[in-house]
């Protein structure tokens, strides 16, 4: 995304996660991970959504009912702010096994040459 769109995305997911799911909920709708680490806020085992921005934290949402909320929905969002055809996120093209094979050997290469520090 670019800088200049970029620096909006926190108001426009925070905006959006407000919008979002059920009217009324038992969990908190909106939880700021920018206060406490992500684990912290979020009860164990329920479905969630989490956006970071950087090193600074993000948000999270506890998702009440699963088969209402979309499961683009933080691809919907950057694509609104890029204003990007509904297609790309809601029906994308299939790749083809070779390119999914080209990109697989690309990664790995690239995880040999960051390897794992303990």
């Amino acid at each position: 995304v670019p800088e200049e769109e970029g620096t909006m995305l926190p108001a426009y997911f925070k905006k959006a996660i407000l919008e979002s799911d059920v009217e009324w909920s038992q969990n908190k709708k909106l939880v700021d991970t920018r206060k406490k680490n992500l684990r912290n806020c979020v009860p164990q085992g329920l479905p969630y959504f989490s956006v970071e921005f950087g090193l600074d934290g993000g948000f999270a949402h506890v998702i009440e009912e699963e088969r209402l909320f979309k499961r683009y929905f933080g691809l919907e969002i950057i694509g609104g702010v890029l204003d990007a055809d509904v297609s790309l996120w809601r029906n994308p093209e299939k790749e083809s096994s070779e390119a999914v094979g080209y990109k697989k050997r690309t990664f790995e290469k690239l995880a040999i040459e960051f390897p794992e520090s303990n």
